[in-house]
């Protein structure tokens, strides 16, 4: 049964949250993620024009959702969530589906952009809270060269350019989750490992850093505007907080010592150049109050 957010969760609810530099581990942040999805029970007579019986079977015998096989329910990433059953479907499969697919570029399939069309920043607060608190020990796991426990590697190949792309993807989780931007970059410009400075550099040269659903399947049609408002008015605060903490002046300063240090860094900033200066936002004070207001307004 779909739950309904109840007033009090809409009243605790925070419009961006700090980056967590001290979270549980990964163990128990994996344990409280099961727990706060575990209510959920996939719906069945999926649609026939998208799934087959023998789909619909392997799905149903996949067993323990936090044991299950990738394989026994992949093949509801890639229809409409309303022809495997809706919502529950998604949800009652979402941890596990988080750990096996979200570094699976082979799927072409990036599980919270799923959530966010499920309507992500009104799930219940204990949801929200369970994956933010995941993502913000990941996040510090992989930028001190620790892993991405628990998310399986399933990209075979290895290097700088995949560590980067594992980078993009735990940064845009944790802004999808509201994690407050600017934050967030500081907290990756003071961490300086490798792979902080690699992902930092990249994302000036990106043009959006949280991108807009095609579609949202939600409790109330009428919230599918503020929503795709909220997102845009996200996506304009973080780019803001990355030029405000990736500065020219900085870059200047990094691209010197890579000349001596790091030829990779100092030839990716010499790249991005045109990107970066094509794509730069600066909002004002009155600006950023503003989309904050836009992103609380979706939340609410």
């Amino acid at each position: 049964m779909t739950r309904l957010r109840r007033s009090s969760d809409h009243l605790a609810e925070q419009t961006l949250h700090r980056f967590d530099l001290n979270p549980p581990d990964v163990g128990s942040c994996l344990s409280q993620l099961q727990a706060a999805f575990s209510s959920y029970r996939p719906r069945w007579d999926w649609c026939r024009q998208c799934f087959t019986v023998e789909e619909e079977a392997k799905t149903r015998n996949a067993g323990d959702p936090r044991r299950a096989k990738l394989e026994s329910f992949r093949h509801i990433y890639f229809e409409h969530p309303n022809c495997s059953g809706g919502r529950d479907t998604f949800l009652h499969w979402f941890p596990r589906g988080l750990e096996l697919t979200f570094l699976n570029s082979d799927d072409d399939y990036f599980p919270m952009d799923g959530a966010m069309r499920l309507g992500l920043w009104r799930w219940p607060k204990e949801e929200q809270d369970a994956l933010r608190a995941l993502f913000c020990r990941v996040a510090l796991n992989w930028f001190h060269d620790g892993g991405a426990v628990p998310f399986e590697r399933v990209m075979r190949k290895t290097g700088r350019d995949m560590d980067t792309y594992v980078s993009e993807c735990i940064v845009e989780a944790l802004l999808i989750l509201r994690v407050d931007p600017f934050n967030l970059f500081a907290w990756l410009a003071r961490e300086g490992s490798p792979r902080a400075r690699d992902v930092l550099v990249d994302l000036t040269a990106r043009q959006h850093l949280v991108d807009e659903g095609v579609y949202y399947v939600l409790d109330d049609a009428n919230h599918e505007p503020l929503l795709r408002d909220g997102i845009r008015a996200l996506d304009r605060l973080a780019l803001d907080s990355l030029q405000r903490i990736v500065t020219d002046e900085r870059l200047v300063c990094l691209w010197a010592w890579a000349e001596r240090e790091d030829r990779v860094v100092a030839r990716t900033i010499e790249d991005t150049e045109p990107l970066r200066t094509k794509y730069a936002l600066r909002l004002s004070a009155t600006e950023r109050r503003r989309d904050r207001a836009i992103v609380k307004a979706a939340i609410a």
